[in-house]
């Protein structure tokens, strides 16, 4: 396995996305109950950012904020690098470590196709 596309689709989980007015106890749930740890943050079918467990932890617990009070929108990240599908897993491993993202979300033709993690990575090499 050489590109992004070939990771993305041999996941077994397709892309979960959640609404930047949920709250953040129900964007962390909804990450806890599909094995998650990221989530795309759309608003009328256009990306708006991405929120993950550690931005909970970050922006949220650390804080002392309210998870049921505290929306998606109110600390997800706004700027949303992407990848190509058509990227090498060892490009994908140079901009994630390049900006410090554990999630890098896939784009073609304007349109997100997948997520592709440090974990995806980790298990795609020790198999």
């Amino acid at each position: 396995m050489e590109t992004v596309r070939e990771l993305i689709e041999s996941k077994p989980v397709g892309l979960i996305t959640v609404k930047p007015d949920v709250s953040m106890k129900e964007a962390m749930l909804l990450m806890d109950d599909k094995h998650i740890h990221s989530l795309l943050v759309y608003q009328d079918d256009r990306l708006v950012g991405i929120i993950s467990a550690s931005d909970y932890s970050k922006k949220v617990l650390a804080s002392g904020l309210d998870e049921e009070a505290t929306k998606v929108q109110d600390v997800m990240s706004r700027h949303v690098s992407t990848i190509s599908p058509d990227a090498t897993i060892m490009e994908s491993m140079r901009v994630m470590a390049a900006h410090g993202f554990h999630h890098l979300p896939v784009e073609e033709g304007g349109k997100i196709v997948g997520m592709v993690s440090w974990s995806d990575i980790m298990h795609l090499m020790l198999n």
